[in-house]
């Protein structure tokens, strides 16, 4: 019968080809645009995975203020937080034994970098640093060498520069040990970074230099917060050096018992994770606005099926004439429904995987379709086909032969 059933459902799709197509288009284009968004977002949360990874493997880092918090000025606000001491790194490295490397490090924005009568626009990153600063920020050395802690010991004017800095400043030679200027002070250069590129919002990642922290101090004032970053020994005991650092932290800071710590504990994952919040909203959204053209299409396909049964009155009325049961003409057109869903959320399905590949190759993300969505899709398309077919098949059922034989 499942059979006999679905060649006659083909075949009414067949004779009725343009109308069979004008309904499968409202399913075909909600499943198609909740695969296509769905993949391109899920695409883009990959890439973007990546590039929120400003951190090195391992690591994490102590800061004054979460990255989402309106910071406060006033010492009087409640709220208010006192600056990071950089010593404190020290105190870290010495007390906590599942900690590898510990570096503080200060920010300066918006400068530039010259060499002789050639200078880089004023929107590069200084970095005041530790020995700790290449490995746990996830910077690689390309060509001389990072800095060490003689380099901080000494507060030396030494620098390395980024690969922005280097292509603008020295397309034709090596800048290992030439002298250049940042802030008016002079530095020699000791090194530079590998290339890192662009990041997924723009902006280059390569326009930073780096010198030791006790020179950018003594350039720019030590009255400012810094950031401790710290790798662990064991990755999987992650957790509880964190918890050793919260310790020592909030010992030396004198945070009260039951009071909230007064610093921020940062991590690659902080970021992937707030970045995931977001793009699963906006997923949430875009199978609301799929599932509206399902709706739509699910409308279409019920109207569709109602002419089928009002066509077929005298052939529904022969069938029970010559004893179908009630529930043999239910199952006949609640499957010829779901074949009709069916098809158009194959089309859909279709149509999604190639929007999300044009995508993919336009926006420079992954090709990545979850496998949830599939099944969602099919799911969901055999559901609108038996929810809009029921009324119709209903209607069919409860015919009688006599009336039915009598249609015209």
């Amino acid at each position: 019968m499942f059979k006999d059933n679905l060649m006659i459902a083909l075949d009414q799709l067949r004779s009725g080809k343009l109308r069979s197509l004008l309904t499968l288009l409202g399913i075909s284009i909600g499943i198609a645009t909740v695969i296509a968004i769905v993949s391109v977002l899920e695409g883009y949360f990959t890439k973007i995975s990546g590039d929120l990874n400003v951190l090195g493997a391992n690591v994490f880092q102590v800061e004054k203020w979460d990255r989402t918090h309106n910071r406060q000025m006033g010492a009087g606000d409640k709220n208010f937080r006192a600056n990071i001491d950089r010593h404190l790194s020290e105190v870290i490295r010495d007390e906590c034994p599942l900690v590898a490397r510990v570096g503080a490090e200060v920010w300066q924005f918006g400068k530039f970098v010259q060499y002789k009568d050639k200078h880089t626009v004023p929107n590069f990153q200084v970095a005041g640093g530790e020995a700790a600063f290449f490995p746990n920020n996830g910077y690689s050395i390309g060509e001389g060498r990072a800095l060490t802690r003689q380099d901080v010991h000494e507060a030396g004017y030494s620098i390395v520069l980024g690969m922005d800095a280097v292509d603008k400043l020295f397309p034709f030679e090596s800048p290992i040990g030439k002298t250049v200027k940042v802030a008016g002070r002079k530095f020699k250069v000791v090194g530079t970074l590998e290339k890192v590129g662009s990041g997924s919002f723009g902006g280059s990642n390569d326009n930073i230099v780096v010198i030791p922290i006790t020179t950018f101090e003594a350039v720019w004032g030590s009255q400012r917060s810094a950031n401790i970053t710290i790798s662990v020994k064991d990755p999987t005991r992650m957790d509880e050096a964190k918890d050793e650092v919260i310790s020592v932290m909030r010992r030396e800071r004198h945070v009260p018992a039951g009071k909230p710590n007064d610093f921020s504990i940062f991590s690659n994952d902080t970021l992937v994770d707030s970045f995931r919040d977001i793009a699963d909203k906006v997923q949430a959204v875009a199978a609301l606005l799929g599932l509206i053209s399902l709706f739509v299409g699910s409308i279409g396909v019920m109207n569709i099926m109602l002419v089928t049964v009002t066509e077929r009155t005298r052939e529904i009325g022969i069938r029970k004439a010559i004893g179908a049961r009630k529930s043999a003409v239910l199952t006949q057109f609640l499957e010829e429904s779901v074949v009709l869903s069916s098809i158009g959320g194959a089309i859909g399905l279709l149509g999604g995987f190639v929007l999300t590949l044009l995508a993919a190759s336009l926006l420079d993300i992954p090709f990545t379709v979850p496998l949830w969505s599939i099944f969602a899709s099919i799911g969901i398309t055999t559901f609108v086909g038996l929810a809009a077919g029921i009324y119709p098949a209903a209607k069919a059922a409860r015919m009688d032969p006599i009336n039915a034989l009598r249609y015209e």
